[in-house]
């Protein structure tokens, strides 16, 4: 049994035995049976009653020494909790904590989820929390205002770049990347006809290899001419595969004053 696996089943002898947990859900790429090797986390809920904080971390020396826990405020849903472990040995566990309480009004959460333990037949009702199918492409309106955002914000970056204010130029930039330019190669991803997995997870196998290696390129570092030219590239690509409308005059005009600043640093 691999050291995954020896965790995982002291925590169901745990939850076995404690009054307080009436199902354990096993969630993430585990349950998924997608992306899954050595460093896989295990992400497991506890469905509890009563009042006890199990966030607060005090039973889990029952399980194993402890190398750092991280309670946290679950952003789901009011009432819910988490706590990131790292035990001794390397094995990290991700453990959210739901109230009995929500099975009386499910509210679409899980992705796939695999019941590891049920005392009382409460996985019946966990249907109810499987999300819809995923996000559909970008709309319009959502396509216009990331490419407002974008170049207010390369505006920004090329004053700062100007200015010599490097920690902020950083900041901006992966700001930049996050914001703008993933909705951009998610959204290539599904004109590929393929699924894109949160904040980039997996990103690079699911593109295109031309927009592989630019993305590629992006993160090993870009000046600013070279990301304008990049996000034009993706605007357009994704502009006239869905048939939306660009103000390219003004965005040329935008570009060339943004250009104007940077270069004269």
């Amino acid at each position: 049994m691999g050291k995954r696996e020896d965790m995982l089943q002291r925590i169901l002898d745990f939850a076995e035995k404690t009054e307080e947990i009436g199902m354990v859900v096993l969630e993430g790429s585990l349950a998924k049976e997608r992306y899954v090797d050595a460093l896989s986390d295990l992400d497991l809920n506890f469905w509890v009653k009563g009042e006890r904080d199990f966030a607060a971390g005090d039973w889990l020396a029952e399980i194993g020494e402890v190398l750092v826990a991280v309670p946290l405020d679950f952003p789901v849903q009011e009432g819910m909790r988490s706590l990131i472990v790292i035990f001794d040995g390397g094995v990290k566990v991700d453990f959210s904590f739901w109230p009995l309480s929500f099975l009386e009004m499910p509210f679409p959460y899980y992705e796939t989820y695999r019941v590891l333990l049920d005392k009382a037949g409460y996985a019946n009702d966990l249907d109810e929390f499987l999300l819809p199918k995923p996000a559909s492409k970008l709309a319009e309106a959502s396509f216009l205002e990331i490419i407002e955002q974008f170049y207010l914000n390369a505006h920004y970056l090329a004053k700062f770049t100007r200015r010599g204010e490097r920690f902020f130029v950083a900041h901006l930039e992966a700001e930049i990347r996050e914001n703008y330019f993933l909705p951009l190669f998610e959204e290539i991803v599904w004109l590929s006809e393929k699924t894109p997995m949160f904040l980039g997870r997996h990103l690079a196998e699911m593109l295109p290899v031309e927009w592989r290696v630019r993305m590629e390129q992006l993160l090993d570092g870009m000046e600013l001419p070279e990301q304008l030219e990049l996000f034009q590239a993706m605007t357009d690509e994704i502009a006239d595969k869905r048939g939306f409308q660009v103000q390219s005059e003004r965005i040329q005009k935008l570009k060339h004053l943004i250009l104007a600043i940077y270069q004269n640093r």
